[in-house]
């Protein structure tokens, strides 16, 4: 939340977020119903914490409207072009990693998306991010995957483990 000189607070891009979150959590209500009912259960609370928490926010919002303590603004979505250019490379990343996912499977897509975020958004050397998105992609492999057994979309790295592996 950005906040000006005459102490106002700027409120407007600071709901991309919550919106995002909302339609996030709509869809996973929506995908979850031919789930196990434990999968159902651990989806509604998180969905209602969330719902919760963006009605707190939206509540806060409203009251600081009402007192003049706060003001719609969308300028800072465009402070300045590069930090656009950054914020729709990785909205646009997001975008293919979603769309990848029932082809590339879990880890793959994982890998994918971490690696060219930190190459963009961290400048890491190519090296660092893929030693540290393989790390992390394979962490939520096993967590997920192998531990959790939760029903991840299922790909190439995926069916080559539970071929080697058996698991």
């Amino acid at each position: 939340m950005n906040e000006n000189r005459d102490g106002k607070v700027a409120t407007g891009a600071d709901w991309i977020i919550p919106g995002l979150g909302a339609a996030f959590a709509t869809y996973y209500l929506y995908s979850i119903k031919d789930l196990d009912w434990e999968a159902k259960v651990s989806g509604v609370f998180c969905a209602v914490v969330l719902f919760l928490l963006i009605g707190i926010f939206a509540l806060r919002t409203v009251i600081g409207l009402a007192r003049g303590t706060h003001y719609v603004e969308w300028r800072s979505l465009w402070e300045t072009r590069q930090l656009a250019i950054i914020r729709g490379a990785l909205f646009a990343l997001t975008v293919a990693s979603v769309a990848i996912i029932p082809w590339a499977g879990f880890t793959i897509s994982t890998f994918l998306f971490l690696f060219f975020a930190f190459l963009w958004l961290q400048r890491m050397s190519a090296r660092n991010a893929a030693i540290t998105a393989g790390a992390l992609a394979l962490g939520g492999y096993i967590l997920f995957i192998l531990i959790l057994r939760t029903a991840f979309p299922t790909g190439p790295f995926e069916r080559l483990v539970a071929a080697l592996t058996g698991l």
